[in-house]
């Protein structure tokens, strides 16, 4: 699958999630879902809420780079998880390739792989051409037999958010991985608050589809209001159980006192830049919310008092009290027009 095409700069940089067909041991066709997190350190938050879905982390480490920073931080991230994994060294085609020297290096960073000391399973891949991805798959699917993962055809799906964005034509849209069960259409999905009919889902390529099964990712479009990104959905037959659902997260729900813009609270001496930050999926959000607090200054400092999935709207601006320097920055939205004249 080459997700690559799509994104700026050839970086990875939303959760995506797709399927694999690959044979066992046996013969038979076997599903395997991937959920594409990205490798920046920015999207550290997105990393650490895949391995918490997932069932098996694949660490990918280059041949040519060896052990980066990023690498380590991804593996605590593993180990912390408690989920299986496997070592994939990738780019092994590249003349700078060094398969050796990398598992040294694994090593001299208490990653010990198989014949190397330890226990992890490790394949020598390359992307590029193809070559042992066929041996990783055979892998997955060891793994995945030896820890036993099942599911329950028989329960209403469960399971996470693991992207939303807004479409200007079709709504609200999320991307969810089916833990456990089975979505059919006509169903009615509750993720905390917010509601949605099954009447549209759409697979990883964006076809139609009627029914999905654990370990699927699945899209579905027209949620009432913006579900949180990692939070657990539950899926209902009839409308009216799912109704009662989050109207009792509802009143579960106890809401934070805060001010106006939530602006006075720096101590005085520090001039605060109010910042209302609007982009097109939530992972980009939280990564420019990292790069953000990341930016020191004695007398300034940066405070994000608004932010949102979709273009920047009139609301947006109407939002910001008068007399206040307010930042608005789109990444990857359009502004409306409204909202320019506003501005």
């Amino acid at each position: 699958t080459n997700v690559v095409d799509k994104e700026t700069g050839g970086i990875t940089q939303s959760i995506s999630a797709y399927e694999v067909l690959h044979k066992d041991e046996k013969g038979a066709d076997q599903n395997i879902t991937f959920l594409d997190t990205p490798g920046h350190e920015a999207f550290s938050k997105m990393r650490e809420r895949g391995a918490e879905i997932a069932d098996i982390a694949i660490l990918v480490v280059s041949a040519e780079d060896g052990v980066k920073p990023q690498t380590i931080e991804a593996w605590k991230t593993i180990v912390e998880s408690g989920i299986p994994y496997i070592v994939a060294i990738n780019k092994i085609d590249k003349p700078g390739a060094n398969v050796e020297k990398t598992k040294t290096e694994l090593a001299e960073n208490e990653i010990y792989l198989e014949n190397y000391g330890g226990t992890v399973p490790f394949a020598e891949i390359s992307a590029k051409t193809g070559t042992g991805v066929d041996n990783l798959l055979s892998l997955i699917l060891i793994l995945a037999e030896v820890e036993n993962f099942t599911g329950n055809p028989k329960e209403d799906a469960t399971g996470f958010v693991i992207e939303v964005n807004l479409d200007s034509r079709r709504g609200i849209m999320a991307t969810l991985i089916i833990k456990n069960g089975v979505l059919t259409k006509g169903m009615t999905v509750a993720v905390e608050h917010s509601l949605c009919s099954t009447r549209i889902m759409e697979n990883f390529k964006g076809e139609q589809v009627s029914d999905a099964t654990f370990s699927s990712p699945v899209r579905i479009v027209g949620f009432d209001k913006m579900p949180r990104v990692g939070a657990q959905f539950k899926s209902f037959q009839k409308k009216g159980d799912a109704e009662k659902f989050a109207e009792n997260w509802e009143n579960k729900k106890e809401s934070p006192a805060r001010n106006a813009l939530g602006i006075a609270d720096a101590g005085g001496t520090k001039k605060i830049i109010p910042i209302i930050l609007k982009a097109d999926v939530s992972g980009s959000i939280e990564a420019i919310e990292k790069e953000i607090s990341k930016i020191k200054n004695d007398s300034a400092e940066f405070k994000i008092v608004g932010k949102g999935i979709g273009p920047i709207s009139e609301s947006d601006i109407k939002g910001i009290s008068s007399g206040l320097d307010v930042l608005v920055i789109g990444f990857n939205v359009k502004t409306d027009r409204n909202a320019f004249e506003v501005a």
